[in-house]
C-alpha cells in the first residue's frame, strides 16, 4: 500500500502534499492508502553514480502509473521496459522502490 493525498473535492490523488488543487482550487485533502502496482511510463537506467549509490548500479528510475491515477517516481533494482506491470515494494521518506511483477 502507499499513502497519497487525495483532494476532498473532486478526488484527485496525489503523491506529494499540496496546499491547493490544481483541477478544482478546493484546499482540503486526506490521506488515502492505494495499491502501490502499475505500469512503467517511462525509465532510465542509472549506469554510473555518485559514491553514495554505487553500490546499486546498475539501477533504473522509473515512473509508474499506479492502477489509482497516481504517478509516482521510483527506483527498480531488475531490468524493465515500458508497460512492465510493478508494485511498490518500499517507500521510505517518499523513496519508492518498485519490482516486477507477472
Amino acid at each position: 500500500m502507499v499513502q497519497v493525498y487525495e483532494c476532498t473535492q473532486c478526488e484527485k490523488k496525489f503523491a506529494q502534499q499540496k496546499w491547493i488543487c490544481p483541477k478544482c482550487k478546493n484546499t482540503e485533502f486526506h490521506i488515502k492508502e492505494v495499491r502501490g502496482e502499475g505500469n512503467v511510463f517511462s525509465f532510465t537506467t542509472i549506469y554510473v553514480s555518485s559514491q553514495e549509490f554505487s553500490h546499486l548500479t546498475p539501477y533504473s528510475v522509473a515512473l509508474v502509473d499506479l492502477q489509482d491515477g497516481v504517478r509516482l517516481t521510483g527506483r527498480i533494482m531488475e531490468k524493465v521496459e515500458i508497460n512492465d506491470k510493478v508494485k511498490c515494494i518500499s517507500n521510505v521518506d517518499n523513496t519508492f522502490v518498485f519490482e516486477k511483477i507477472s
